[in-house]
Formats: C-alpha cells, structure tokens, sequence
C-alpha cells in the first residue's frame, strides 16, 4: 500500500511537473519587430495610434483621442504553435451600451487553411485592468501558419504581448508594401457596432481583398475638417474613401458641398490619378417610421450627387460614387437604428468590395 502510495505520489509529481513545463510561455512584447509588421496606419513611428503626433495641436481634441484608439490596426505573425496567448493593458472603457466589449475592447485572431480559405479561431478571455485572450487550435503537424491579429475598435491599448509555448516557434511578419485604401469617415468606418474586431467593415474587407487598410474612422467627429484632409494627403494609397455623410447631418446644404468639393480638390491637387470614392448616407433603420429622419440621409445623399456631378462638370475624373442603394441595408441590419450590425458590416464590405474591385479594375 505505501509502495502504491509513493508510486502515485511520483506519477502525480511527474505529470504536474511535465504539465507544468509544456505550459510555460515564452512573450513577445512590444519592439521594433512588432512594430514594423504592424499594418494600418499612415504613419510610421506613431505606435498603436492612427494619427501622428504633429496632429496634437491640429486636429479638434476629439479627433485626436479618437486617433488613439486601435480601429483597424493588426498585426501578422507565423506560429507552429496550437496555443497562441494575447495580452495588454486597455486604455478606455471596456463597453458601450449598444456595443460589447469584445468589440470595444477585444482582439480578433484569423489564419487560413490549406486552400487559401479564411479561418476564425475562438478565444477564450477575461476583461479588467488587463485584457487576456487564450486562442486555441488543431495543428498536429505542427505546420508553420500566418495569423492575422485585429485590434481593439473603440479602445486604445499598452503593453500588447503575444505569447506562444516556449518550445514553439514564432515570428512577426512585416508589413506589406503595397499601397493600401485608405477610408476617413465616422464611427461606422471606426467599427460600431460590431460584435468584435474582425467585424468591422474595414477588417473584413483587409481580409477579402487581400489589401492593407488605413481606417480613419472617428466615431462622431468624421466631419471633413480643412486639417483632418489636409492629414490625410500626406498618404498615398490606392484609393481614397471619404464616407462622411452620417456626422454631417447638422450642416447646411451649401456647408455639406463645400467640404466635399474642397476635400477632392485638396486631394486631386496632390494625386492627380488616385481614385477618390464619396460615399453616400446608408440610412437609417427607423426612417421608414420616423419621416424626419429619412430627411437627414435624403437631402445628405442629394448634396453629395450634387457635389459629385459639379466635380465632374469641372472637370475633376477618377471620382466614384458608392450609393445607399448599393449598400443595401435593411430594417435588421442595424443595431440602434444607426450603427451596423455584424450582418449590417457585411453589407457594407460586400458593397465596397464590389466597388474597389472596379474602380481597382479600371486603374490598373
């Protein structure tokens, strides 16, 4: 019996002690590898941020706390590894009322399969001070995958660590080169309301079209300042998006044309060729009920065909229109009535991707 006793106490040693070893983790925080694959912003040098820091002084102080939140950012990395651990330390609030925190706050983890198709991988995770997510999947090959690793949408974000098994391998990807869209617009760009981060239009666009996107999406405050467009001609992307409309509701007609028409001009004095893409007002979920607000997006829509066909006449080209029509969004695919839902978002990319694909079509 006591033989059998020790004999169990030495097993139980041995695979708590085995356990124990499998389980240690080795982190990869933040440093110049990390930084130098991070893709979606305009900037080089500006850390987990979407505007530089000569913006400060610039930009209405709105807009720049906007900008230090992480919409769009992500990084790529490659891994053997079946367990892939992320941490860092949010900046905000973790939620909002008509958005959850995964979506606020979370990560989203992709790869691909052998085929090319695109993968989700479910995190298991805890929200506090720290933010924590443990993504798990089957590779018993132990097979080199790339992974693409979202950011937090509506939350800023310090010390970001991605973890692996210490007897794994890993390694950042740097990012691409190729020019990427750049989209300036209000908190459906940023990404409310999606469920989480891979959500967002914008993402879910970066993985279909297989392009880097610069999403200067600032929730309330996309009102096409001078500044904010003067910002944005320091990029040279593939094509400019200035999907405005939504926060431009207060502005008179003749203010509605005005920024449109000095924001292409602003633009084509810079970028002769880039395609630039105004995009009009989606709607609203409750307009069919609440005649006021079918309005708002009504008469934004007129001015901007307006504004579009009066660039025309000056002679202005590569301008495209991306219609409320084209988007197509229904009674359902809203969540308050304003900010998409998951399957709202889809809606949008379906509808952008479309568009990209021509206009990409027609410029190459």
């Amino acid at each position: 019996m006591k033989c059998t006793l020790k004999y169990l106490a030495t097993l139980f040693f041995f695979t708590s002690s085995t356990f124990s070893f499998a389980q240690e983790t080795k982190w990869f925080g933040e440093s110049p590898e990390m930084m130098q694959a991070l893709e979606g912003r305009g900037w080089d040098d500006i850390g987990f941020n979407r505007l530089p820091d000569s913006a400060v002084n610039s930009v209405r102080t709105p807009v720049w706390n906007l900008s230090r939140q992480t919409a769009g950012l992500m990084l790529r990395f490659t891994s053997d590894s079946e367990e892939i651990s992320v941490s860092y330390l949010p900046t905000g609030n973790i939620q909002m009322p008509h958005m959850p925190a995964t979506g606020v706050s979370g990560v989203d983890l992709y790869t691909k399969d052998e085929t090319g198709n695109w993968l989700w991988i479910r995190g298991s995770y805890q929200f506090g001070e720290k933010v924590s997510y443990k993504f798990h999947l089957d590779n018993d090959q132990a097979k080199l995958k790339e992974f693409y690793l979202f950011l937090p949408l509506y939350n800023g974000l310090t010390d970001l660590e991605i973890g692996v098994p210490d007897d794994k391998n890993f390694a950042f990807t740097p990012k691409r080169v190729e020019k990427p869209i750049l989209i300036y617009g209000t908190s459906i760009a940023q990404g409310a309301s999606a469920s989480r981060a891979g959500m967002a239009w914008t993402n879910i666009l970066a993985r279909e079209m297989n392009m880097p996107m610069i999403n200067l999406g600032f929730s309330g405050n996309g009102r096409m300042e001078p500044e904010v467009i003067d910002l944005l001609t320091q990029i040279d992307p593939a094509i400019f998006v200035l999907d405005c409309l939504p926060n431009l509701g207060s502005f008179s007609a003749e203010e509605v044309k005005e920024k449109l028409i000095f924001a292409v001009n602003t633009i084509r004095t810079k970028y002769p060729d880039t395609p630039i893409l105004l995009t009009e007002h989606a709607g609203y979920s409750d307009g069919m009920v609440y005649e006021s607000r079918a309005e708002i997006y009504t008469n934004l829509n007129i001015w901007l065909q307006e504004s579009f066909d009066q660039l025309l006449t000056s002679g202005v080209s590569k301008i495209y229109t991306l219609t409320k029509d084209e988007i197509g969004m229904g009674i359902d695919d809203f969540v308050d009535g304003t900010h998409p839902s998951d399957l709202g978002m889809v809606k949008y990319s379906s509808a952008y991707s479309k568009k990209f694909k021509e206009i990409l079509g027609e410029t190459r």
